[in-house]
């Protein structure tokens, strides 16, 4: 048994969990009731959660996308040179590029909620600037929570490919 690929992708699998249940979490429960609470309540939890979260799940998608790195090099009979040369690696490519576009798309996600914690606490947005902010943040949720689960079911179905 090859105990460091065993950790690697027991690694992988954690955290990339992790970040997809966050990701989902965040989307299509929390979100959703912090924009509708009231705007001195929304301040509150942003200023609460936001930066754990963001220090959170950024940290598990960069063990999940360096893991996923190793899990290539590492897989017997699996290489870098199979990615988007055989079923295997078609599924594993594109499965790669969602988590990365994934990654970034959570980045722009924390900027507008960066923009929108100092807009709450300075009180100089006015209604339809929060509405703008909290309807890109929605977007960029909802985006994000699909990304990272095609990007899973790419991960299992290349398995079987």
């Amino acid at each position: 048994m090859d105990v460091g690929l065993v950790i690697t992708r027991i690694l992988h699998i954690v955290f990339g969990s992790f970040w997809v249940g966050a990701s989902v979490y965040l989307a299509v429960l929390l979100d959703p009731r912090i924009r509708s609470a009231p705007i001195d309540l929304e301040r509150q939890i942003l200023n609460t959660i936001s930066k754990l979260n963001s220090i959170w799940i950024t940290s598990a998608a960069v063990i999940t996308i360096f893991s996923g790195f190793a899990l290539v090099s590492m897989t017997p009979g699996r290489s870098f040179s199979d990615l988007g040369t055989s079923p295997w690696g078609v599924m594993i490519l594109f499965g790669l590029v969602v988590s990365v576009t994934s990654f970034f798309v959570s980045g722009v996600a924390g900027i507008f909620t960066a923009k929108l914690r100092r807009g709450l606490d300075s009180g100089t947005l006015n209604g339809n600037e929060l509405a703008v902010i909290r309807g890109k943040l929605t977007l960029l949720g909802y985006l994000n929570a699909v990304l990272v689960v095609i990007a899973i079911t790419s991960m299992a179905v290349a398995r079987y490919v």
